[in-house]
This record gives structure tokens, sequence and C-alpha cells, in this order.
């Protein structure tokens, strides 16, 4: 019996999540074949007279009580080839049915399958030519849609398109890794000849495999990801029509699930950073309650070790290298504090990559180890256990006091911990930010209107008091550099040959440049209510000063290496 429509291919059959049909000897372009309708197989005579596109189901003992696989080997007896479907127990194919299979095709349906699907399911596709191209899309679709409910959509997408158009499926990224694949297949060779093309899609046909790759985007925003969905198999016929139609299908959806994955990613690191944001900001109201349980609400408790990490660009002026080597270092963190479920909050700045981590230091320090040790251009710091939300800002300057010391280190360190400081650091640290910056300004307040002498003398820390290195990065001679050095110390009224005096210095400058920070920081990041604390931070020092000038602070922060903000 046959049927005027459309019909299918046997492909569509045999990728019917439904039918779960498979076959039992495979055929080369089998899933190519046409099928238009389907007839129960009694046995008998009658059988020579069905067409070859009609599908012969014996699933059910003949009338007369003969054995199931009698009807089977009487139509494996009938001339031509023709597409028998049977049901039969779990276990390998009777001998005598595999030596008689011939040029006939042998389809397996499970036992718990009711026959008359499989025949209605034929039926349906023989619907008038003009309405059934649409059913079968929309069946299509909405099988495919239906794997974006799986707790792992793209790897359930992946599957599902690969028994659909029985080949191997695979989604490669843009750099030709596998992320989810349903077989083996030689990447190798196949993503150099795909990733020339800038068309959405292309054939090809490499080593014997055949297939089709179609481009998967998201947007250009931020977390661009761009790939392929290939599809391949060893039959020259490969893609057909319906198999085209499922990998567009199936790429526009990869590309749905994928632009769902970014926005909630960008939505979840947007609240993370906006907390970590005003918890560093937290200075001088220490016991913040609501932000406490916002900050427990995503994870984190200060019963715990928890410590600030801060890595920046080791010269202290972003370049566009500097930029990648921090969302390279970013997303390796992210990766590896989530596969060793250390809870966490990151934040991406455009000069640096703040973090809190509730991990002891050498947990931390592992933690680097594993997501890539930082590049040439990065330095990293690593704040004190932070007990409660209070003193977050206080892990905060550990970190970035830190960063100072390793831009000043001439042994190549490029990480730095609370544990690791000296005893002069250890005590600038513990001091605390707004008392020593009271006094490095005490100190400093000579220099305070010549921004030249500043500048001499921050030059001068920073290349380890050589004279000839730090006149050459001065553009001076280096008898002017002395010179100038010489009035420094009568300014000062001290001396650069000795020690205490020297290390004065340093952590006078090193604290002047980070209350410039603190202060650029408070005004991009606290909140409208809190404007008359911000204004006592900013306030702290005698009008004129240099933290009273915005403008000036950045100048000197810009010298001495400071970390501020985005909008420096």
């Amino acid at each position: 019996m046959t049927h005027d429509g459309t019909g299918c291919t046997l492909g569509e059959l045999l990728g019917n999540e439904r039918l779960r049909l498979t076959l039992l000897v495979d055929r080369a372009g089998a899933e190519s074949r046409p099928v238009h309708g389907a007839r129960l197989a009694s046995g008998g005579a009658d059988l020579a007279e069905v067409a070859e596109d009609v599908v012969l189901v014996a699933a059910t003992r003949p009338a007369t009580g003969g054995d199931l696989l009698a009807v089977v080997a009487d139509a494996l007896a009938l001339p031509g080839s023709r597409v028998i479907a049977v049901r039969l127990p779990p276990g390998a194919l009777p001998k005598r049915l595999e030596h008689a299979v011939g040029r006939h095709i042998l389809l397996g349906l499970p036992d718990d399958v009711d026959p008359t699907e499989l025949i209605a399911e034929i039926a349906r596709s023989t619907a008038p030519a003009d309405e059934a191209p649409t059913r079968r899309l929309t069946s299509l679709q909405r099988s495919l849609t239906q794997a974006l409910t799986e707790p792992d959509p793209l790897r359930a997408l992946t599957a599902r398109v690969a028994r659909i158009c029985n080949a191997v499926v695979t989604l490669v990224d843009s750099h030709g890794s596998a992320e989810h694949a349903s077989g083996p297949l030689p990447l190798s060779l196949l993503f150099p000849e795909i990733a020339r093309t800038q068309s959405e899609a292309q054939r090809f046909t490499i080593e014997g495999w055949y297939g089709m790759a179609v481009r998967v985007a998201t947007s250009a925003s931020a977390g661009e990801r761009t790939g392929w969905l290939v599809a391949a198999g060893r039959r020259p016929a490969f893609p057909d029509q319906y198999s085209e139609a499922a990998l567009y299908i199936a790429a526009s959806l990869a590309e749905t699930s994928l632009q769902i994955e970014l926005a909630a990613q960008r939505q979840e690191r947007a609240v993370r950073s906006a907390v970590l944001e005003e918890a560093l900001a937290l200075r001088l109201e220490r016991h913040d309650t609501e932000l406490a349980g916002r900050i427990a609400s995503l994870g984190l408790s200060f019963e715990q070790e928890t410590r600030v990490i801060v890595a920046e660009p080791a010269l202290g002026v972003t370049t566009a290298r500097d930029v990648a080597a921090l969302e390279s270092l970013h997303a390796g963190l992210q990766r590896t504090l989530v596969s060793e479920g250390l809870p966490h909050l990151l934040v991406l700045r455009e000069s640096a990559l703040v973090g809190l981590v509730q991990a002891s230091s050498s947990a931390v320090r592992r933690v680097f180890v594993k997501a890539g040790t930082p590049t040439e251009g990065l330095v990293v710091g690593i704040g004190r256990d932070a007990a409660g939300v209070g003193h977050v800002a206080d892990s905060y300057h550990d970190a970035q006091l830190a960063l100072r010391v390793l831009r000043r280190d001439g042994t190549g360190r490029r990480l730095m911990a609370y544990e690791d400081f000296d005893f002069a650091t250890r005590l600038f640290s513990d001091v605390g930010l707004d008392r020593m910056g009271e006094w490095a300004k005490e100190l400093l307040r000579p220099l305070e209107d010549n921004q030249t002498m500043l500048a001499t003398l921050s030059t001068y820390f920073e290349h380890r008091q050589n004279i000839m290195t730090a006149a050459d990065a001065l553009a001076v001679h280096h008898n002017s550099l002395r010179y100038r050095l010489s009035k420094i110390e009568s300014a000062l009224d001290l001396s650069l040959r000795d020690p205490s005096a020297v290390s004065s210095l340093f952590l006078a400058l090193t604290a002047l440049s980070m209350v410039e920070a603190e202060a650029w920081d408070q005004r991009r990041i606290t909140p409208a209510d809190r404007e008359e604390q911000t204004g006592e931070i900013r306030g702290a020092g005698a009008t004129g000063s240099v933290l009273a000038d915005p403008e000036r602070g950045l100048a000197l922060s810009a010298r001495f290496g400071a970390a501020v903000g985005p909008e420096r």
C-alpha cells in the first residue's frame, strides 16, 4: 500500500525519540531511504504485493500461530529491497535471520513500543505535500526544543541531534576544542577547514568524513563565544535536507541557550561585584548587618578564613595586554574556585582583579597555581584573614600594600600575602591606613606644594635608590638629581643615608598614595546616603593639601603606582 504525499525518510524514523528504532544490520545510505507507508506483516504470498517504499512491521504472531521469526524470514525472502521492522527481545540477531538479510533493511523495534505507533507515525508523514514539510519541521523543532529543559541543555541537544541525523555531532568552541560530543571526530583535521570560512554554514569532506558545520555565536557583547555545531558521518549522502534542517534549528537553540547562560552569568557577576565593592568601601561604619547578610546569602561565611585578593599590572600602568591578562586570570580563577568548591566574590575592574575568597593563604596560592600563574605583567596581593564584614577593607589594603612592595622588589616575585610582610610592612598594615596617612602627611608636609620634589623622591625609591637609573627615568643629569635630593633632605630635616629615614619615607610615600586611592574609590562607589562620611575621608588633610585636590591626587597616585578605580 502506498500513499500520495511527501512521506519521510528512514533517517527521520530512526531519529524519532518515541519510536527508538535501531538498524539491526548497517546499510550504507539506509537513512536516505524514502518511506511512504506501513503495514503489519503476517506472512503469506500477499507480502509480495507490497511496494518497496512501505515498511513491513512484523511485531505480532501470525493468526495461523506460526513463529514470528518465520514471518520475518518470509519477508526477507521477498525480491528487491524491503524495510522490515521486527520487535525482538534484547540480544543478538538470530543467525538464520542475519544470513538471510541480503539487500533488505532490518529495523529493531523496542518491546515497550506499540507497533501501531510506528504505523501511525509513518501515516502522519503522508499528509498532502503543502502541509507535510511544515508539520515535519514543527515536529523537529519541538523535539529539539525539549532538550533545553534538561539539566545540561547543550549536552542533551547535541545527543538529540546525533540521534536524529544518525551521525556524530560535536559542539566546538572558537579554539577547536569539543565542548560536547556524541562520539569521536578528527577535529584536528576538521576545524582548520571550517574555521577559514566566513559563512554561516559549510559542508566538508575530509578523510572519509562527510558532514556540515553551522556557526554558533552569541552577541558581540562581553563574554562573546563563537563556535560551530558539527555533524559528520561516513556515508557520502550525508547530510540530507532533513539533517540540514535539524542542524540549523539546533544551532539556533544552542545560541539561545548560550545567550541565557551568559545573561545569567553577567547578572550574577554584577550582583557579586556590587556587594564586594560595597564591602571594600566599608571604612567608617564596620557593623553593616545588612551587607553581612547579603554576603552570607552568596555563600561566604566570616566564621571561616576569608581573604581579599588583588591582581594588578606590575608597572601600575594598564596596557591592552594587561587587560587581556586580567580577563584570562579572571576566567581561570572563576573556573578553579568553582571546581574547588571555594565560596568567593570576584570583580573585574579596568585595571585590577579584586576578589574575596573563603580560603587560607596557602589554599589561595594553590588556586592561583591551578588557574595559571599570573603572567609577567601582573602582580598579586593577598590580604589578612577578615574576621567580619568590617575587616574586608583591612584585608583589601593589605593586598594593595603587598602589590606596592612587589613593585619595588628586585627578586622577581609576583605574589605576596600578608604573612610574607617584613616587620616594617606589617607594622604599617596593622596600624591602619587612616593613621598612617596622617603621619605621612605630617612627615611630607614641607614638600606638599612641590610636586617636582615628590615625584623625584618617588622615582628615587622606585629605582632602588640608584642615582643613575633614577636620573635617566627623570630625564635629568645625575648631579641635578643629587641636588634635588639634598634639597629634600634639607626640607625634611633628615638624611637619606639614615636607614630609619629611608624606611620612614618609603612608608610615607606608600601611605600617601594609598590614601589618595582610597579617597578616589570612596567617591566612586560610596552610596549617596554616605556622602557625608566620604567627605570626612576626603577632608582628612589640611586645606590645600594634595588629598583635597583630586587631580593632584590622581597624578601622585599614578606616580606611586596606587590602585584606583576604573575611572582613573
